[in-house]
Formats: C-alpha cells, structure tokens, sequence
C-alpha cells in the first residue's frame, strides 16, 4: 500500500499525523477505510461514528482492533443536535479529515428516506465542519451513477469524465447529487474544504452490494443446473473498484483537500473524482468468470428479449425474484444458515439495477491529480474466489 511506513522505519510522530473521523465507519467502506489507516499507523486518533452498535454490524474478525470499542461512537450525524458530542476529543485535538461513509445503501426505497438519510446527513455534517475553526477536510463518498448514460462514443473513448453531462438515473444518485450541490455552495460561500468521490461499482472480500447479488444469481442457477442468461448485452459497461483502493484514494483525496482550498468560482466538477479501476469490466467479464467459477453455462438474452424486459421490467424483475429466492432460502437451510443473524446475502434482483445504462467511469484525472495508483488493476476470477472464501469464513455462503 502506497501510505505505509516500511518495516524498520519509525511512524510518523503521534502530534504529526491527523486525526479522523469517519461517519459510517461501520459500513462496508467505512470498516475498510478504518482497517486501512490501521494497519498502515496513518491517525493520531480515529473516531468511528454510527447509527448501527458493533455487535450487530457482522465484523469479521480482521476488524476488531481497527473497530474498537474505544473508537466507536453511537450517534446519528444527520442530527445537529449530535454534532457537538461527535466532534469533541477528550484529547482536545481538531478532526483534520472527516470521512462521510454514511448515507442509506439500500436500492428502490422512497426518495423520502434517501433525502432524510444521505442528502440531509451531508448537507447537515458540511454545514457543520463549514462553521469550525480550524475546519477540516471532508471527503464524501458518491457514485458514478450521477452521470448521463454514455453513448458508444463516451464509452469507447474511456467513459465519463468528471466534466459529463448529469443525469442521475437511481434515486440513490439523485440524492448524491443534490448532496454534491449542497458541498459546492458551501465552498464557495463559505470555503467549506471538500472533496468528491464517484464511486464505480465497490467490490471486495465480505462484499454484500451490486457483485454479491450476480455471484449469488449465478449459485442458485448452478443448484437448479440451468444456464445464467444475463439481460442486455455483453458489451455493458459494470466499472468496478476495489474496496482497498477506495480506502487509498480516499486517502489521497483527503491530503489533496487540504492544500486546495475552494474559490469563490469553485464547481462540483472541479473538486470531483471518478474512482474506478483500470480494467473497463463490463457484463462479459463478470459472466465469464462465474461461468468459470460454477461451472455453468452462461450467455445473454439477445436483443428481442431485453426490448420486452425494457417494456415490461417489473413483471420480469418478479418473475425472476419469484423463480430464484425459493431456491436460495432452501440451500441456506440446508447448510444450517438460516438461524440467528443468517446470510446477508442475496440474489434479490432490484429492478432499479437492472437499467440499460452503463457504469463507465474516466479515472484519470484521480490518478493523474491525487497521484493515486490501482493496484487491483480489475475484476478477475481469483479476486471473485477471495469474496467466496470470505462469504464461507463468516458462515454466509450455502
């Protein structure tokens, strides 16, 4: 990892290195991010902030010491009345970077809960850190789906760059978005110092988001003994990052952030980064694999089918969810998973990513401007079998 301290070399003195507050830190890239600093001694304190108690977030065991006790805090940062508790260290230390991994993960829920639970909570959060002195460094996660779908030109040419034309086409991004318009009007009215990252699709051991779902498709088909036929086309763009490299953007970016300083003239665009891997996965590179892996065939529905699943997606969508959760419930009974907390998992599909819109994301500027490297260059079968094998460690996996 680019940031740590080779073995023999003293760390960075404990007054020299910043403290951190990350809001989620429970969540997905939030646990990540904290395992991250961690392991390569790059805080003089962390602060891990959220809604959800230790106990119930499903740690894996790597997490513990990142995650401790003494470093977590209960408290709901979308409330104001919360933001004094969450920002006072006993040390009498200042936040130098605050992490927003917070926000509501789930698809197809009412654009009600994405404003109170995502837009809101940054909205809320920035406001805040806009008001203190000295004011840190806020990073926030969003997505790449906050772009118009690309045409096969943008596509061909390396995707969308941060300068795209914006059209959100998930309620989830629609809320990321108006969160972004709030983070620019506060640098420029208040040189609130942040910073922007457009996730593409965040893949990783203990994976429950957008690839669990296809591997947990692609488990039942193999039980059933049928062929995965996947709906639009094998050249749909699915861009991927690796969880771990999130972590060391975001870290870049937090660095990047407190030696550029919005203008009064600064733009959304500007203080933006697409993070994204350099290997362009697309539905064929995720097909092939799970062929590989299950032993099934796989292929795609062709033209004529996918123009009635555009015209009619709900039926289908419930057909399909129909014909596949059975199935899955009976296997992880089978294996004695469906007692206490269960499997996380699921092959649920949402009919809201199953657009015919492709995640094609230009990461150059992030590499190029944050002097940010991909180590996991894409998605690849034995990182695909790393997830596996991180699903059966935990019990989650039939």
């Amino acid at each position: 990892m680019a940031d740590e301290a080779r073995p023999g070399e003293p760390s960075p003195a404990a007054d020299e290195r910043p403290a951190v507050l990350i809001i989620g830190g429970l969540g997905y890239i939030g646990r990540f991010l904290a395992l991250y600093i961690h392991r390569n001694n790059l805080a003089s304190e962390v602060r891990l902030v959220d809604k959800v108690l230790p106990q119930l977030a499903r740690l894996p065991p790597e997490f513990a010491e990142a995650c401790s006790a003494d470093k977590f805090m209960q408290a709901d940062a979308s409330r104001e009345q919360s933001l004094s508790r969450i920002f006072s260290l006993q040390s009498g230390r200042h936040f130098s970077y605050v992490f927003n991994c917070g926000g509501e993960t789930r698809y197809s829920q009412d654009p009600s809960v994405y404003a109170v639970r995502s837009t809101a909570l940054t909205t809320t959060l920035a406001a805040y850190i806009a008001g203190l002195n000295p004011s840190p460094a806020l990073v926030e996660f969003g997505t790449g789906m906050v772009y118009k779908p690309p045409s096969s030109s943008t596509v061909n040419a390396g995707g969308c760059s941060e300068t795209a034309a914006l059209k959100p086409w998930l309620k989830i991004a629609k809320a990321k978005l108006q969160a972004e318009e709030a983070l620019e009007k506060l640098a420029r009215e208040k040189s609130l110092k942040y910073v922007c990252l457009r996730l593409a699709h965040v893949y990783g051991e203990y994976d429950v988001g957008f690839l669990a779902r296809g591997l947990c498709l692609a488990r039942v088909y193999q039980g059933l003994n049928r062929e995965l036929k996947w709906l639009w086309t094998k050249e749909l763009r699915i861009n991927t990052v690796h969880v771990l490299d999130v972590c060391n953007a975001a870290w870049k970016a937090a660095q990047w952030c407190t030696t550029h300083p919005p203008t009064p003239q600064s733009t959304m665009a500007e203080r933006a980064f697409n993070i994204v891997d350099t290997g362009d996965t697309k539905q064929e590179t995720l097909s092939t694999i799970v062929s590989k892996i299950f032993n099934i065939e796989t292929g795609f529905q062709g033209s004529i089918v996918s123009a009635f699943a555009k015209m009619n997606l709900d039926n289908v969508v419930d057909d399909v969810n129909e014909e596949i959760l059975q199935p899955w419930a009976d296997m992880l009974k089978s294996k004695g998973l469906d007692g206490g907390q269960g499997s996380p998992l699921t092959p649920f599909m949402e009919k809201e990513l199953l657009k015919d819109h492709s995640l094609c994301l230009d990461g150059k500027k992030a590499r190029e401007a944050l002097g940010w490297t991909v180590e996991r260059e894409g998605l690849t079968e034995e990182r695909v079998r790393e997830i596996l094998s991180s699903y059966e460690r935990m019990r989650w996996w039939p």
